[in-house]
């Protein structure tokens, strides 16, 4: 089975301060993987599911680590936190996004096998 899923809050900046916009500019693109990890004890959603891509760290040199791109939005996000809760095996590629300079809030849809 398959889906698309949106992702939601790439206009805002991560933990550490890293802007999630900038992250889609730089290492997003159609057929990239993506991994999704849920986030049960979210305090602003229970079903939350983040979504990270694979970056360099510095520069490659270090191998490379995840960073978080944003959410699934909320309206897909019931029905795949109970398959990834189950252990089904989701894999997520970007599918297409559009995030030109001075565009706050990057656009995002992953397409979902499962």
């Amino acid at each position: 089975m398959s889906r698309d899923a949106i992702v939601a809050g790439t206009g805002f900046a991560n933990s550490n301060g890293t802007s999630r916009a900038a992250i889609v500019r730089r290492h997003c693109r159609p057929g990239d993987c993506a991994l999704l990890v849920r986030e049960p004890n979210n305090p602003y959603d229970k079903d939350a599911i983040a979504v990270f891509v694979s970056v360099p760290r510095f520069f490659g040199l270090f191998g490379r680590c995840n960073a978080q791109i944003g959410y699934i939005k909320a309206g897909t996000v019931g029905s795949l936190a109970k398959k990834l809760d189950s252990g089904v095996r989701v894999v997520a590629t970007v599918k297409n996004m559009y995030a030109p300079e001075g565009t706050d809030h990057p656009r995002v849809t992953l397409h979902l096998e499962y």
